[in-house]
């Protein structure tokens, strides 16, 4: 009767690719997507000095309510609809994040004058800030690479949500890799109610 035995040849073949299998999998687990990756949980967040829709100026400590703030980082809420759900979404979640001592705001690189379209439109009642040059997306390091100066979403942030305490040190921050995708502000307001 006929043996067939594997030659050696193909068992370290095997073992190789199990080992680069397993050496490819650790690598894409590394490579997880972290949203602000220069600022981490427990950090500080950069200082804010920007506009909002009425052109009244606000830094962080004007913006924190009791026990902190819940900053939303968006793409447009001129052109986005993914941001512009999301910004709905916030407007029914406001008086929940209020009610344990937060405030909310949200910034983008929009102008003034868009930015008191959409308080109109979607009657937000929290400042919505103007962020000039993306100064502040390039200081937090969201900035998103995909689009080159001198095109119209240029300055747009990959879009993610700080929760920050009082003092505006970083508690959680909530983000998914693909825009489209938005964290559900019941997942914010348990990041804020453990924050507390």
């Amino acid at each position: 009767m006929k043996s067939f035995l594997r030659p050696p040849v193909s068992r370290a073949l095997l073992i190789g690719l199990f080992v680069f299998a397993l050496a490819s999998a650790a690598s894409a687990a590394d490579e997880a997507f972290v949203w602000a990756p220069t600022l981490d949980v427990g950090s500080q967040l950069p200082a804010v000095n920007a506009v909002d829709q009425d052109g009244k100026e606000h830094s962080l400590a004007q913006l924190s309510g009791e026990n902190g703030l819940i900053l939303v980082m968006s793409r447009s809420f001129d052109w986005c609809p993914f941001c512009i759900r999301q910004l709905q979404q916030l407007v029914e979640a406001e008086a929940q994040f209020n009610a344990i001592g937060f405030n909310v705001a949200t910034m983008t690189y929009d102008s003034v004058a868009t930015l008191k379209e959409a308080e109109a439109e979607y009657e937000t009642t929290f400042p919505l800030l103007y962020d000039e040059d993306s100064a502040h997306i390039k200081a937090m390091g969201i900035l998103n690479l995909q689009y080159e100066p001198g095109n119209r979403a240029y300055g747009i942030p990959y879009p993610g949500i700080f929760v920050l305490d009082n003092e505006g040190v970083i508690r959680a921050k909530l983000a998914e890799e693909d825009y489209r995708i938005r964290p559900d502000f019941s997942l914010v307001l348990e990041a804020a109610q453990a924050a507390q």
